[in-house]
């Protein structure tokens, strides 16, 4: 037998046949027009409950809490070890011949790196220049994940990016409850309500930004098959403000 998901669905099967037992019963037996129309109600109201057990996210926000931290804290120890603190530029997979990562330079610089025309090898020390002070480290981070479920437009809107920011931040891992995208002079800001996710201060934020940045970053980099950089962050009392930076073109 099918294993059901949660207790919408079992709820919604409950009705289904509760309704279909009372129409066929009230019509054919009791001749009862009230008791059939409330058979039929309480069918609607099943596909109602059918639809919100499949809404539901697959992955719930306390687990995703405790994957996400777990991840972060292993990256900073190693950025922690080094001690960098230069920003990190997010990748697309189509740059990593992967899966979307980030680029951690080992030289502080007032600017991120200008990534094009170039893919990065599978390792965890790269070159991203022809200079020999163009070196970093190729980390995974909490949007590696799931970015892979969202696809490349380069000519993406403010649409697009909200539907693909909300689609991994609301709809799969439960950790807002809404999304808001603008866009103008190369610079995104991602406006985040409600957010859900506690997290003490590491090293590694210096870089790669808070776990938050870090996932939308991610999807907008491979949404629009660009390099993307945090510049900067912002909290208040129940919303979360993510600016965003191009920076670089790809072919």
């Amino acid at each position: 037998m099918k294993t059901i998901r949660n207790s919408f669905t079992l709820l919604g099967l409950c009705l289904t046949l509760a309704g279909l037992s009372l129409s066929l019963i009230s019509y054919v037996i009791l001749q009862s027009t009230p008791l059939t129309a409330l058979g039929f109600s309480t069918v609607i109201l099943s596909g109602v409950s059918l639809a919100l057990g499949k809404g539901q996210p697959k992955i719930p926000p306390e687990a995703s809490a405790i994957l996400l931290q777990s991840g972060v804290e292993n990256v900073s120890a190693i950025v922690e070890e080094l001690g960098l603190k230069a920003k990190a530029v997010y990748v697309p997979s189509s740059m990593t011949a992967g899966k979307p990562q980030a680029l951690i330079p080992l030289h502080s610089n007032p600017h991120p790196p200008q990534l094009e025309n170039i893919i990065l090898p599978k390792r965890l020390i790269v070159k991203h220049g022809p200079d020999a002070e163009d070196l970093g480290l190729l980390v995974t981070t909490p949007g590696s994940a799931v970015a892979g479920m969202v696809t490349a437009k380069t000519d993406a809107t403010e649409g697009d990016l909200e539907t693909a920011v909300t689609l991994v931040l609301v709809g799969t891992i439960n950790l807002a409850d809404g999304i808001r995208v603008t866009k103008e002079e190369g610079l995104i800001r991602v406006e985040i309500s409600n957010p859900r996710l506690e997290y003490r201060k590491m090293w590694v934020y210096e870089s790669l930004g808070s776990p938050f940045a870090s996932i939308v970053a991610s999807v907008v980099a491979e949404v629009l098959d660009k390099p993307i950089a945090v510049e900067r962050e912002e909290y208040s009392k129940g919303k979360c403000v993510i600016t965003l930076k191009l920076t670089g073109r790809l072919p």
